[in-house]
């Protein structure tokens, strides 16, 4: 298993998609390669993320696109992207 640990995913090897019911947050990201190098990354930890377009001036630092996933599993994603050296901007919910 990945990053995440057993109290946070389930034991079963099933995706962890967002579900219309679970709250969503996005993690900004300075640019289009730091989201897929973060989305590939957190994907082979199984957790399953988006890659969205921001709109303008929706950040402070003026980042163009977001990570939506989870807000349940935002701050361990952040720690992993941290981990690894990818750099993002803030986390809106």
């Amino acid at each position: 298993m990945g990053a995440f640990d057993q109290t946070v995913l389930p034991l079963k090897k099933e995706k962890r998609t967002m579900k219309s019911k679970e709250g969503k947050c996005v993690i900004a990201m300075s640019s289009m390669t730091y989201a897929l190098r973060a989305e590939g990354l957190l994907k082979g930890d199984g957790l399953y993320t988006r890659i969205i377009k921001l709109p303008q001036g929706k950040t402070k630092k003026g980042c163009a696109y977001g990570l939506e996933l989870p807000c349940a599993f935002a701050r361990q994603a952040i720690l992993r992207l941290e981990k690894e050296g990818v750099r993002h901007g803030d986390l809106l919910s």
